[in-house]
C-alpha cells in the first residue's frame, strides 16, 4: 500500500530574512500583550508615549461627546488618563475603567487632584462587568480599546446597562485598512469594522447610530456614536 506523502512547503529566502521573520513573532506578541494589558517597564514607557500619540484622536472625541458639566463620563480603556482628565476639567464627574494597574497608577498620577477632590475615580476592570449601578452613566467613551475586548457584545450590553435611558456612547477605532492592524497579533489585537460596532450597537439597543469622521484625525480612525433608547 502506498502512502501518499505531503510536501512541505520550504523557505527558500536567504537566511538573515528568515532569522528576521522568526525574530519579529515574539517581538510582535510582546507588543499586542502591552497594548492590550500595558505591565512593567515597557507598560508605562507605552502609557506615557500614548500620552502625546493619541492626544488628536482623544481631542476630537471628547468634542464629539461634548460632555457638560453635573454629567457622569465612563471612559473604557483610560490609558494614561489624559481625556479623563479633559473631561473632569469640563466639570463633568468621570469614571475609568481600565484593565491595566500600571494604567490605573500612571492616570492616578497624573489626575490626583480631580480623585482628591471626588471628581474622578478610577478601576481596574475589563469592561465585561462594568462596576457602577444600572443608569447611572450619562455617556460612555471608548478610544482604540475595542479591538481587546473579548466579547464586544457582552461589554457593549453592559454599557447598556449602566447608560440612563437616552444617554450616549462613543466608540473610536482603526479600521482594517488601517496598517497597524497588521503588525500585530490577531490573536489580541481584533480588528473590527465599522459595520461590526454598528451592528453590536443596534442590537443592545442604541438608536441613531452614526459613523463620522473628523479632519483633525485621520481618516481610518472611525468615531462611531449612538444614543440608548428612552
Amino acid at each position: 500500500m502506498r502512502v501518499a506523502v505531503r510536501q512541505c512547503p520550504i523557505d527558500r529566502r536567504p537566511l538573515p530574512q528568515r532569522a528576521a521573520t522568526a525574530a519579529a513573532r515574539p517581538l510582535k506578541r510582546y507588543l499586542s500583550e502591552q497594548a492590550a494589558r500595558p505591565r512593567g517597564i515597557g507598560g508605562r514607557l507605552i502609557g506615557r508615549l500614548w500620552i502625546t500619540e493619541t492626544a488628536t484622536v482623544n481631542d476630537a472625541a471628547i468634542a464629539l461627546l461634548a460632555p457638560t458639566h453635573g454629567e457622569h463620563i465612563l471612559e473604557i480603556g483610560f490609558g494614561p488618563g489624559r481625556a479623563l482628565g479633559m473631561i473632569s476639567s469640563r466639570g463633568a464627574t468621570a469614571t475609568g475603567i481600565d484593565v491595566s494597574e500600571a494604567m490605573v497608577t500612571l492616570a492616578g498620577q497624573r489626575n490626583r487632584d480631580q480623585i482628591r477632590t471626588g471628581a474622578l475615580r478610577l478601576c481596574v476592570s475589563d469592561g465585561a462587568t462594568i462596576p457602577l449601578p444600572n443608569d447611572s452613566v450619562d455617556a460612555v467613551m471608548s478610544v482604540h480599546n475595542v479591538y481587546f475586548w473579548a466579547e464586544p457584545r457582552t461589554t457593549i450590553d453592559e454599557i447598556a446597562r449602566v447608560l440612563r435611558p437616552g444617554g450616549r456612547v462613543l466608540l473610536v477605532f482603526r479600521g482594517r485598512e488601517h496598517p497597524l492592524p497588521g503588525r500585530l497579533d490577531p490573536t489580541i489585537y481584533r480588528s473590527v469594522t465599522t459595520n461590526d460596532v454598528e451592528t453590536w450597537l443596534l442590537d443592545a439597543g442604541f438608536t441613531d447610530i452614526e459613523t463620522k469622521s473628523t479632519p483633525s484625525a485621520p481618516t481610518e480612525i472611525s468615531f462611531v456614536i449612538a444614543n440608548l433608547q428612552p
